[in-house]
Parts: structure tokens; sequence; C-alpha cells
């Protein structure tokens, strides 16, 4: 059955990804397991309204339902959602480097990932297929054109004009304004945010969070043993990864 409805559609994606997956075969089992913990603390900071629409190799696909009369509400519960994701991804890029027991590439440039996340509000048919519901129409294949683009960063928050002029403020930042051409869609007018210009928001939120002291030597002992059995196994072709990890492993 199929609903169209106001949604506001948002992508956390890790940026990096690609070159952090290029290393010879241990390192790359070891990415991928850091890269599952970075996606589960996503998905485990989300709280409702969004909801996880997909998981997409290196991005967390979310999206919130809205009314016309709520779309505001909403979009401005989302925005806030934005910098604890930030603050989630980072927390979790602390405990990985702190529990590091291993100098291979991937243990060694955790660092080295990034995150972006664009934003977009439009009509959104939902399809349910079993239990999932599967966002469809043009807005969603906007939002995933925007994580192409022309910005010289690699860590962001993007929105369409249009999520701008829904939630008509964002924490008093002035945005970089881009006007972007995409496959399909044609020219975007796009806003740009900077993490950085945040800094301080981040920072307090991430000690909010528990556990962000360093880890003990049990937990170190314990990740150790984690990631050096399913790595074996994965040389071993004993752990079933999805696909060509275009979706996050079970």
């Amino acid at each position: 059955m199929a609903d169209t409805n106001n949604t506001v559609l948002l992508i956390a994606d890790i940026s990096g990804y690609t070159k952090f997956m290029k290393q010879h075969a241990v390192s790359v089992s070891h990415a991928k397991q850091i890269i599952v913990r970075l996606l589960k603390a996503l998905m485990q900071t989300a709280k409702p309204p969004l909801k996880v629409a997909e998981l997409e190799g290196d991005a967390v696909f979310f999206y919130a339902r809205t009314s016309k009369n709520d779309i505001e509400k909403v979009a401005e519960q989302v925005k806030g959602q934005i910098v604890g994701l930030f603050s989630a991804f980072k927390k979790e890029l602390h405990d990985i480097d702190s529990l590091k027991t291993c100098s291979c590439d991937a243990c060694d440039h955790v660092h080295d990932l990034q995150l972006k996340q664009v934003i977009h509000a439009g009509n959104v048919e939902l399809m349910k297929i079993e239990q999932f519901e599967k966002p469809f129409g043009i807005d969603v294949i906007l939002v995933h054109r925007m994580l192409k683009n022309s910005v010289p960063a690699h860590e962001y928050v993007m929105m369409t004009d249009l999520m701008y002029n829904t939630i008509k403020d964002f924490y008093g930042l002035q945005p970089e304004r881009y006007k972007e051409t995409f496959e399909g869609v044609g020219e975007v007018e796009t806003l740009v945010f900077y993490p950085k210009h945040l800094g301080h928001k981040i920072e307090t939120l991430t000690l909010q969070i528990p556990h962000v002291q360093r880890p003990s030597f049990l937990d170190k002992v314990r990740w150790r043993l984690e990631i050096t059995y399913k790595t074996i196994f994965d040389l071993l072709g004993l752990v079933k990864w999805k696909g060509t990890f275009d979706s996050v492993p079970t």
C-alpha cells in the first residue's frame, strides 16, 4: 500500500570510506568492523521522528514523516538531531581509537573518517514491502544526488533551500550557498554549514554521552578478541557479508 506525505529526508554519510576500504585483506576486515560500529552509533543516536529507511554501505538513510500542518515542527526536531549525530560519530571514533590494539592501516587511520549530512524535505511515497517501508519519489533521488556535489570539504551539513526555508535558521550560522546541478533533477539551490563552527555545541553533547572516558584494559581485550575472530572468519570465507559491502553485514 502506498502513502504520499511531506517527508524530511536525511542521509548521514561517512566520508573517506572508499580510501579506507582500499587496504590489504586484514585491514579491509578491520575496516568493515569499524564502519559497522560507526553506522550502529548513528542509528542508535537517532530518535523519533527519524526512522531508518535503509543502510547504504557507508551511510544511513533516515526519513521523518510529516503533514502540511506540522512540517515546521518535524523539520525543527530533525535539525535538533544533526549535532547529536556528529557528536555520536566523533565519540565512537574516540572509542575505537582508544581501544586500538592493532597497527594495521585501517586501525591507524580511523580519524581520517569524517561525516557529512545532507537534508531535504519533499513529497515521498512510502511503499510497504513485507515488514519494511521503502521511500520512493524524485525527492528521494534528489537527497541521494546531494552526496555528489562541488563542496571542497568532507565534513559538512548540506540542505536544500526548501529545507532551510522550513527551519528558517541553523544555530545562527551563516551558510555558504551553492547552486548544484544534479543528474535527472536539474539545478538546485543548496546551503552548506560546517560542524567546526558548532565545535563547542558538539563537544558539549559528546561529553554528555555515557562512557566517553578511556576504555579499560578489559574493554581492549574484548575488542581485540572480537576483531580478531571476525577477521579470521572473514579471511576463511565463513563470515557472510551482504553483497560487496553495499549493505551493512549481519
